[in-house]
């Protein structure tokens, strides 16, 4: 237990946990999706989450919009961040000059030089940090602990560790 606690003051530290950042480029509207679809898998896996709309004066200058995914840490008797996610719009593209062209023809154009070619667009970037490990680590041996000792294994995550549906030690 000394250890855990050890673990988690270094974790509560931006330098001292290993994140998985995630970025991606996407139309205006993929946003919507790419968050939903990282709520729901960790609402799949930890059923003990919440997610925060993050309010403008808490936002980064590229930021238009955030997220942040917090879970319940029992130890620290209080939520802690385990992921954010940040819609930058075109902010980043513009500087890079990231342009896509939509699969789309615009209604035919008398000025069109290019026939029937959708005029090209600045994509939008998505900047993720998809999962604090180490505090998702700790999240799910503090939630998942049974009396015994051993790690019941979530539902979602059991084909990743072999089938195994609990981690316990052999005596």
């Amino acid at each position: 237990m000394k250890s855990l606690l050890k673990l988690k003051k270094t974790c509560s530290h931006p330098l001292g946990y290993i994140l998985s950042k995630s970025y991606h480029l996407c139309r205006s509207t993929s946003f919507s999706n790419f968050n939903h679809d990282l709520i729901t898998i960790f609402g799949m896996i930890l059923c003990f989450c919440r997610t925060l709309d993050m309010a403008s004066e808490d936002l980064g200058a590229p930021a238009y919009r955030k997220f942040d995914v917090e879970a319940w840490m029992p130890g620290l008797e209080r939520f802690g961040e385990i992921s954010s996610a940040s819609n930058c719009t075109d902010y980043q593209s513009r500087r890079l000059g990231i342009r896509y062209r939509p699969s789309e023809a615009p209604v035919a154009s008398p000025k069109s030089s290019k026939g029937n070619l959708a005029p090209p667009l600045f994509v939008h970037t998505l900047n993720a940090t998809a999962c604090a490990v180490p505090r998702m680590i700790i999240c799910l041996l503090e939630n998942y602990q049974q009396e015994d000792g051993s790690i019941l294994i979530p539902e979602p995550l059991r084909p990743f560790m072999g089938g195994r549906s609990v981690i316990s030690r052999k005596l």
